[in-house]
Order: structure tokens, then C-alpha cells, then sequence
């Protein structure tokens, strides 16, 4: 069962089991949808406000791209 954690805007971060997702929108002109997996480390930093939700989020963009993810495209159904 998902537990809803924290929400801001078009972004919602949730528990499900013992993982942590966010889902926000990563397009830049139109509504790209994407879901990834946080570790509790970037929860904890994520629930701290706007601005701290803004770090994560860049950070999480340069993980995916270090792994060779296009974090721009939607990689929801």
C-alpha cells in the first residue's frame, strides 16, 4: 500500500513497502511525467521545503543521466 509523504505542486514523493518514489513533472515546455525511486536520504532532504525539493530533484537528474537515463522523457505508460 502507497503512503503518501509529502507533496508540492506538480511533485508527490510516497512510500510503498519499504521504497520511497517521487513522481514530478520533468518537462521543460510541456507535462512530462516520470516516477523514480528515492533513497531516504533524498526523502529527508526533499520534505525540507521548496528550495530543498529543488535539490533533490537536480540531484536525482544528474543520477539519472550518469546512468545513462534521458531524465526529460516521461517513463510512465
Amino acid at each position: 500500500m502507497d503512503q503518501k509523504l509529502y507533496e508540492l505542486a506538480d511533485l508527490t514523493i510516497w512510500k510503498r513497502g519499504d521504497r520511497y518514489f517521487v513522481r514530478y513533472d520533468a518537462g521543460a515546455h510541456q507535462v512530462t511525467m516520470r516516477e523514480d525511486e528515492l533513497s531516504e536520504a533524498e526523502v529527508a532532504l526533499a520534505v525540507q521545503g521548496k528550495d530543498a525539493t529543488n535539490q533533490m530533484l537536480l540531484a536525482l537528474e544528474k543520477r539519472l543521466i550518469k546512468a545513462g537515463i534521458d531524465p526529460h522523457v516521461s517513463n510512465l505508460d
